[in-house]
């Protein structure tokens, strides 16, 4: 139902996070700034495809309540147990996946002898 609210979230936070180290002049805020917007456009993608599904499937309405889940008790109920268990798993999922990417990037771009990723990719 709304289970992308969870990755959305958690890509808000890290836009602010990283507009926030992007200030400093520090090295290592800016590179933490850099993996921050790139983990930011993967749960903005995979949230803004969610939402067209749900859309698509008449669980998001341009009326509110806007959630045609929140129209009884007993649907939000099975709405926030969805957002607590999918949406947080998928959130953790997308993080892990991209910690394990980061980190190979990293791996083979040492062992190449090449600079990891500089901020001016994204």
């Amino acid at each position: 139902m709304c289970c992308f609210f969870v990755p959305t979230a958690e890509a808000a936070v890290l836009v602010a996070s990283a507009f926030v180290l992007g200030k400093t002049g520090r090295v290592f805020a800016q590179n933490a700034a850099f993996h921050c917007r790139r983990l930011s456009f993967l749960l903005f993608g995979g949230s803004l495809l969610l939402a067209i599904e749900h859309l698509w499937h008449g669980e998001l309405i341009f009326s509110p309540p806007f959630i045609t889940a929140m129209k009884s008790a007993e649907d939000t109920e099975v709405m926030i147990h969805e957002i607590a268990t999918v949406g947080v798993a998928m959130a953790v999922l997308v993080t892990a996946a991209y910690a394990v990417f980061a980190a190979a990037e990293k791996k083979i771009s040492v062992s190449l002898g090449v600079p990891v990723s500089s901020n001016s990719g994204i």
